[in-house]
């Protein structure tokens, strides 16, 4: 994120020069849109040397990916890939968090019981405190016209089903810009997954009902299918929107196509009017998939394919997914207590399948698939109950039962790590003068063991990029203490202080990009004073 916004700043300054003369200019190249030009002249003058940048992917189908993008040449590092518009953007979809309709800011819970209301569709808004940015501006004039049919009905009963907007806005598209309609039709939803009988059909049809009951009348009849489509088309391809503190969902037709890799080749981030921009962070050859993210990066391999399944329907077989072992971080492996003294790492004998068994790297024990499902169930209530009021004792104790049952590294300890390393140093009667040689060297270990495993599954700092430099930032600050304590042994105290300087201006450099307002930014500036004290 941090990395792309520098670069969307570059190719915006050089975006409003024409490519051939240089000259202010405005018409963009209609293929990739990265270039402008002062006139055709010009940009047919330029087409020789612009050709071998413009698109550089193509759509191919198969019958196991399915759609999907193919860089059609060598694609380097930090180029923008796609930038394209949204087809449709609005408040996250599914959710029950009551927001502005006007400027899709969330309402605080007062406001959102009466206290101000759009004057003609009833709706509850900010009011006074409605702040109007280049991405909501004009987004509620559409619906309004259609929330207008029901409005007393729905104030009288403060009937506000939020889950109904996002929807409601695609399905104006078919009468306000046949375009985006088409091109939003053409998207999958995965309805033959989604029928009667299953449990996303029952969530979709109170949102048809209310729709329908509401305002779907007269020239907006609605059947009830086209409602499950544009639900399945949000579910399978919206991705979320985080800019000018909002918290939106958007659809955008060229991205909605990138295949899932858990380790991805691009990132992805957005401008102010919630614009989407997807850049290479390594060097893509030519051939070579073009791949996103669409699951949690700090959730183990079973989870991480249960969840793409169940929203994306499909499993994951990329090389995260196909190593037992998660690319060498045990990120999911339960450790084998046979007889309680065997202690091996317990694996799955064949990754790709839900139902495999898992074998031990010491021992003949094997482990069914359900058994680790009772595992997993077990812990994960310790996991939750620690972390429901967490403490440092509280979380030391969970972290000593778990690592009796998985690896040190396990995604499940991954969680309770990252919390106990901010408790240690901050924590009343914890702080960093206070904490025993022991317990510093404690949390520096911690420190190391979660950099380690972020190395891996996220090596560029893009998806991860907040809990990466909270490690760097925390162990930074051990390093520091460390070094005071030990200032007659130069070498070493000054080793320390260097090491520590050099993990803080990562930790900063991670986070220098991170759009205002969000909770990047805030961590920078946060971060910021230390800079001072290593001067």
């Amino acid at each position: 994120m941090a990395k792309c916004n520098e670069i969307i700043s570059k190719h915006l300054e050089t975006n409003s020069h024409c490519a051939f003369c240089g000259i202010s200019a405005s018409s963009k190249c209609a293929a990739c849109t990265l270039v402008v030009y002062c006139s055709k002249e010009h940009q047919k003058a330029h087409w020789k040397q612009h050709k071998n940048e413009c698109v550089s992917y193509e759509l191919q189908i198969d019958s196991i990916v399915g759609r999907h993008l193919i860089a059609k040449r060598t694609i380097n590092p930090s180029d923008i890939i796609i930038q394209e518009e949204p087809l449709v953007i609005g408040p996250k979809f599914p959710t029950s968090e009551p927001i502005c309709i006007k400027c899709l800011q969330r309402l605080k819970r007062s406001e959102s019981i009466v206290e101000s209301l759009c004057e003609k569709c009833l709706w509850p808004i900010c009011g006074a405190g409605c702040v109007v940015t280049s991405i909501n501006q004009n987004t509620h004039e559409g619906e309004c016209k259609v929330l207008m049919k029901g409005s007393e009905k729905i104030a009288q009963n403060n009937d506000y089903m939020y889950d109904a907007l996002t929807p409601l806005k695609c399905l104006l598209l078919q009468f306000t810009d046949k375009n985006k309609w088409n091109r939003l039709m053409e998207l999958k939803s995965h309805i033959e997954y989604r029928g009667p009988g299953s449990e996303v059909y029952e969530e979709i049809n109170s949102v048809y009902n209310y729709l329908r009951n509401n305002y779907l009348s007269g020239e907006f009849e609605t059947p009830s299918d086209l409602i499950h489509k544009i639900c399945g088309i949000l579910d399978v391809n919206a991705l979320d929107v985080q800019v000018a503190g909002l918290e939106l969902t958007a659809i955008y037709p060229t991205v909605s196509k990138l295949e899932h890799n858990c380790l991805p080749n691009t990132g992805i981030s957005f401008d102010a009017c919630g614009r989407i921009y997807v850049y290479a962070f390594r060097k893509i050859v030519k051939g070579e998939h073009i791949t996103s993210m669409y699951t949690n990066a700090l959730w183990g391999t079973r989870e991480r394919r249960a969840h793409l399944f169940s929203t994306k329907y499909f499993k994951c077989k990329c090389k995260r997914c196909s190593d037992a072992t998660e690319l060498g971080t045990h990120f999911s492996t339960i450790v084998c207590n046979v007889k309680d003294f065997c202690k091996g790492n317990l694996t799955p004998i064949h990754p790709l399948d839900d139902s495999s068994e898992w074998e031990c790297d010491r021992c003949p024990t094997t482990v069914s698939s359900d058994k680790i499902d009772t595992i997993l169930t077990e812990l994960n209530y310790i996991v939750d109950k620690a972390l429901r009021n967490p403490s440092i004792n509280s979380l030391e104790d969970a972290i000593s039962k778990l690592k009796t049952r998985v690896h040190s590294n396990h995604y499940l300890c991954f969680n309770l790590k990252h919390t106990l390393i901010q408790l240690y140093g901050h924590s009343m009667g914890y702080k960093h003068s206070m904490l025993t040689d022991d317990l510093l060297k404690r949390k520096s270990e911690l420190c190391r063991e979660m950099f380690f495993v972020l190395n891996i599954i996220d090596p560029l700092y893009t998806r991860l990029n907040i809990y990466t430099s909270v490690i760097l930032f925390e162990l930074h600050l051990a390093l520091l203490e460390s070094a005071t304590r030990i200032s007659e042994n130069k070498a070493e105290s000054k080793g320390m202080y260097d090491e520590a300087k050099v993990l803080l201006s990562k930790a900063l450099d991670i986070l220098k990009n991170e759009p205002e307002g969000s909770p990047g930014f805030k961590l920078l500036q946060a971060y910021k004073p230390s800079i001072i004290t290593l001067k």
